[in-house]
């Protein structure tokens, strides 16, 4: 069978990929895997705590659906021992001879995507990392193309429209980087609402200025950077007691298990939620178009397209169906959504319908000796509410221009192998194939407990009501 575009410029390329553990680098090293034909595959990973880089390969091999056909890959894939939060990626001589030697393509996902991530931090992972690949890039042999990724969010602090260009970041890598190597870390975080300026986190802030890294230090380079909006797809793995909010089917998770208040506005403006799979697709087709050496680099904002965007009203829909639809048998509240923009009610509403439930709880756990946990619980889910609440009550709007561009310049083969197009995608499909997914795999719940679910949540609608109830008569008794 005759290979399309994409593939014959994949076929027999020595693949360099950093953050492949990662959701978005799960789903590129796949797709390349079973789509294309690359000579070889390096994947940038670091000691986590007890596990090797190469025990960190074999649970990403797992994780990523590769395991079955591990044999036919396993010649393919090689670990490059490092850490983007290290000097140089902390990559040893003879592996950096090796990339330079052998890497023709460059796929940079890795990053700390923790939003309030300590500066320092944030800005070696996401910032000097950069730095450093390029200075690796631009010594590669035959480099054919490089593929930043960076997050429709890197200049947030635009307003209206954000445009598919560079932006002026608050402040250059160089002296962000001079400031950090002075200071200790109290130092660093009293000042850091200081240097972060009119961004939100320092995650958006270090991501902004890694763009004007490429844009100042990748002249004359086939290089291009992609700018995803938020991703819901199939392989994140949140940490113990953790439920990330920014990849994922966060709604699912905390509306089945926790019960969700959230803040932000019903209405009809869009949402940027992204299929992770498509994002990885238009990440390896951008590669493709990279080639060329232009100045200054193209940017694809990744945030879907006009025609099909998934509203802040259809996500309540869709959230609320499918508590109703897949309940979790793990589920320990009520699942009740009520939206609001007053930062003052919604504290209100988190203390009564959260924390006040939850220490009644806590407090019967106490008495029949088993762990407390419910309040720490609502108190993470809390914190990240408000790391969020930037983001849920602005609005941007994002030119979309070269992605679609992209989208036409495929040929018809390439349109069905790496589909990014969301003009026809269908959102409940798609969304209630994730949260069957996760209550599968992140709730390890099968979908044969479902009846036994469906009696839960009724029970502990009740349960919750009756507490409510017993507070409202408690508070009009006293006032």
């Amino acid at each position: 069978m005759t290979p399309s575009q994409i593939q014959e410029f994949y076929k027999n390329q020595t693949v360099f990929i950093t953050g492949s553990t990662g959701l978005l680098g799960k789903l590129v090293l796949r797709k390349l895997l079973t789509t294309c034909e690359p000579k070889k595959i390096y994947l940038l990973i670091r000691q986590h705590k007890e596990k090797s880089p190469e025990e960190r390969l074999e649970m990403l091999l797992e994780s990523a659906d590769l395991r079955r056909d591990q044999s036919e890959f396993k010649g393919k894939i090689f670990v490059i021992k490092g850490d983007c939060g290290l000097p140089g990626l902390g990559i040893s001589q003879f592996d950096r001879e090796t990339l330079i030697n052998d890497t023709t393509c460059i796929i940079h996902i890795a990053a700390t995507i923790k939003f309030n991530e300590h500066l320092r931090l944030a800005a070696y992972v996401n910032v000097r990392a950069v730095q450093d690949l390029l200075n690796l890039a631009k010594q590669v042999r035959d480099l054919k193309a490089m593929v930043h990724v960076s997050t429709a969010y890197s200049n947030c602090n635009q307003k209206d429209l954000i445009k598919e260009q560079f932006y002026e970041p608050g402040m250059t890598a160089t002296k962000l980087l001079k400031i950090l190597g002075c200071l200790d870390d109290e130092t660093v975080t009293n000042i850091t609402p200081e240097v972060l300026g009119s961004w939100p986190n320092s995650y958006t802030f270090t991501k902004a200025v890694a763009e004007n890294v490429v844009k100042t230090e990748a002249q004359n380079m086939p290089i291009c950077i992609v700018r995803p909006a938020i991703l819901m797809g199939a392989f994140q793995e949140p940490e113990p007691g953790w439920l990330d909010a920014i990849q994922g089917i966060t709604a699912f998770l905390m509306g089945t298990y926790l019960g969700l208040i959230h803040c932000h506005l019903a209405d009809v403006k869009p949402i940027y939620l992204i299929p992770s799979d498509y994002t990885a697709n238009i990440i390896l087709a951008a590669a493709c178009y990279a080639t060329e050496k232009t100045s200054p680099p193209p940017i694809y904002n990744y945030t879907g397209f006009e025609k099909n965007l998934l509203t802040k009203s259809k996500l309540y829909e869709y959230g609320k169906l499918s508590t109703k639809l897949y309940p979790s048998v793990h589920a320990v509240n009520a699942c009740l959504l009520i939206f609001t923009k007053n930062k003052y009610y919604l504290k209100f509403l988190q203390f009564w319908l959260h924390l006040v439930p939850a220490y009644i709880v806590d407090l019967i756990c106490l008495s029949l000796g088993k762990n407390r946990r419910f309040v720490k619980m609502y108190q993470k889910v809390h914190r990240m509410c408000d790391a969020l609440g930037y983001f849920n009550v602005n609005f941007w709007k994002y030119e979309t221009t070269n992605c679609e561009t992209l989208w036409k310049a495929l040929e018809e083969k390439d349109r069905e192998l790496f589909p990014f197009n969301m003009e026809n995608l269908e959102w409940w499909d798609f969304f209630g194939k994730c949260v069957i997914y996760a209550r599968i795999n992140f709730l390890k719940d099968p979908m044969h407990t479902l009846p036994q679910a469906k009696r839960k949540q009724k029970f502990i609608a009740f349960f919750y009501y009756c507490i409510a109830f017993v507070l409202v008569c408690v508070l009009w008794r006293l006032f």
